[in-house]
């Protein structure tokens, strides 16, 4: 009894085709694949999860799958930074120095581009930094200042 009801619950299942939903997927990455009957989509990555209107207009949270909508950025504006904070000479062999108008000492970071930090101490102004021994390369040099602003920069080591 139990084979012939697993049998005409496979013929059942077996006749009934799956039904298609078209929505589109934000992904960074993902394809199509496709056999005889089949078809399979995938994505790989994080999905986007954000909210959306229905057909109604009401707000829906979204999971990343989104219908055809044309979706834009709401801006792209970035607020401007007025940086007073100076390290010179860049490109530079020896030292560099830090500058700003009102601070007169900072904490300094100094690291590779793989994000090992090579120095770390407290410097005055106008104070030499010797990266004298440091390899040839661009290096990342993270000032705060007495105001607890962080500024990161860019230096080269010729």
């Amino acid at each position: 009894m139990k084979k012939l009801l697993l049998l005409s619950a496979l013929l059942i299942f077996g006749f009934v085709s799956a039904q298609t939903i078209s929505k589109q997927v934000i992904s960074p990455l993902g394809g199509n694949e496709y056999n005889n009957s089949h078809k399979l989509s995938y994505t790989v990555g994080e999905i986007i999860v954000g909210a959306m209107t229905n057909e109604e207009g009401s707000i829906q949270l979204g999971n990343g799958y989104y219908p055809s909508l044309n979706l834009e950025a709401l801006s792209i504006e970035s607020p401007s930074t007025k940086l007073t904070v100076k390290i010179y000479p860049n490109p530079t062999k020896e030292v560099i120095f830090v500058t700003h108008p009102d601070s007169i000492s900072f904490k300094v970071f100094i690291s590779d581009l793989t994000g090992k930090v090579l120095l770390q101490k407290e410097v005055g102004k106008q104070e030499p930094i010797n990266i004298e021994s440091y390899p040839t390369g661009t290096y990342l040099i993270n000032v705060t200042t007495e105001d607890n602003k962080i500024n990161s920069y860019k230096i080269i080591k010729q």
